[in-house]
């Protein structure tokens, strides 16, 4: 039983976007034809329509790692076997500035839930190749900034400081965010508890970061530059996952 979707079975598509902001969701849903509300517990919105004539939902997971790791457990256990999650970070990494888009390559995980799910065992919070290389084409098409890269996932989103962004940045990381490395990990055990291959994949739009060094001012957009990037980047991830 679903307990935080309480969705009817079958009103799942098998590919799904994810989104922490239930406001996003209800954008996505008006890029979708025929989009029917099938879930708003606690919350969590949920539609499923067509997109290019493709069957295809969008989700919300809410902040942070606990509620992504039980939303797309929950998701699994629906059917679902194709997870894009499309979000906001804040970088860091040389060369990457506010409006830019990152196709995410692995995330670090800094975060408490991941570790609990992987009980003490080294792990690879790592995207699915396939899947994110839709998101590398769809990125190029559109012609638009955008990196490929590793980022990092914390618990609690810190204002960008010296300390920690000097560790991250020298370790090859771009930007830091809240959801990915849970979602990563649970597709890539999927296979091993019987539920068969789960895709995963994430691409964010950088809502703020330091300009030029580690220790430079935070800047940040404003609420319409980032609806603009935003709306790029749902073409993006919509585009990757039908494709």
């Amino acid at each position: 039983m679903a307990i935080y979707l309480r969705a009817p079975e079958g009103a799942y598509a098998a590919k799904v976007l994810v989104a922490g902001d239930p406001g996003r969701i209800g954008r996505l849903a008006g890029r979708l034809d025929a989009a029917e509300l099938i879930t708003d517990h606690r919350g969590l919105l949920g539609y499923t329509g067509k997109y290019k004539g493709v069957m295809v939902s969008v989700q919300s997971s809410g902040m942070g790692c606990p509620s992504m790791a039980m939303v797309g457990e929950e998701l699994i256990g629906y059917g679902v076997r194709r997870i894009v999650r499309i979000g906001t970070c804040s970088a860091f990494g040389e060369g990457v500035h506010n409006g830019d888009l990152i196709v995410v390559t692995g995330s670090a995980p800094g975060d408490g839930t991941t570790a609990s799910m992987a009980a003490g065992a080294p792990y690879a919070a790592v995207p699915d190749f396939r899947l994110t290389s839709n998101l590398l084409a769809a990125a190029k098409a559109r012609r638009g900034r955008f990196h490929l890269g590793p980022v990092v996932t914390v618990d609690v989103e810190p204002h960008l400081n010296a300390v920690t962004t000097g560790a991250w940045r020298a370790q090859g990381l771009l930007a830091v965010e809240m959801e990915s490395a849970a979602l990563f990990h649970l597709a890539l055990r999927a296979s091993q508890r019987g539920i068969g291959s789960v895709e995963a994949a994430c691409i964010l739009a950088v809502s703020d970061g330091l300009r030029g060094s580690p220790s430079g001012e935070q800047t940040y957009m404003s609420d319409d530059e980032l609806e603009s990037v935003t709306d790029v980047m749902h073409e993006i991830a919509l585009d990757a996952l039908i494709a």
